[in-house]
């Protein structure tokens, strides 16, 4: 599946030009973000730190066509990983440790770069009727949430939509 991210408040068209394709290659969910005119802000390194505080591509991923059970996963631009499982009901949302199962690598090329990511689907039980939603931050060199851009956009400032998600289709 091919798709051109969109401005997620608004849901037009972005400045921050983001081609994703998202594929089943090996038992895994890829995910490979093509992201042009980046400062490449990390505003972290390191497992499961804050990276959505700087520039980053996500993926949410539902568990077996539950949208309300979905693990989170960021990367960014010096290719630290972030993975948790999310469970989000009327309080909100829950986030619950995991191991690192993401395989990832970024190329950079001047300000634009190429990320790609891969999840087993049997670490995360996604196996059949997955649904998902992709989004790219791009911070401009570290203004957090300048600019959000999603696949299907929430048309708010949070990415934590479940209902937004779209269903995978091979």
């Amino acid at each position: 599946m091919e798709f051109i991210l969109k401005e997620n408040i608004k849901g037009g068209e972005s400045p921050f030009y983001t081609k994703l394709n998202v594929y089943k290659e090996n038992g895994n969910l890829c995910f490979m973000f093509d992201c042009k005119d980046s400062q490449l802000f990390s505003a972290h390194e390191g497992f499961n730190s804050n990276l959505f505080e700087g520039d980053v591509c996500e993926a949410f991923i539902s568990l077996n066509g539950n949208r309300y059970e979905y693990v989170e996963i960021e990367v960014a631009p010096n290719n630290s990983v972030f993975c948790k499982r999310v469970v989000k009901d009327e309080n909100g949302f829950t986030l619950f440790e995991m191991e690192n199962i993401v395989t990832s690598y970024v190329e950079i090329n001047g300000s634009d770069y190429k990320l790609f990511f891969s999840v087993p689907l049997d670490k995360i039980g996604a196996d059949k009727g997955i649904l998902f939603n992709a989004y790219r931050i791009e911070t401009e060199g570290g203004i957090m949430n300048k600019n959000l851009l999603a696949v299907n956009p929430t048309l708010c400032e949070t990415f934590h939509k479940p209902e937004k998600f779209i269903e995978f289709k091979d």
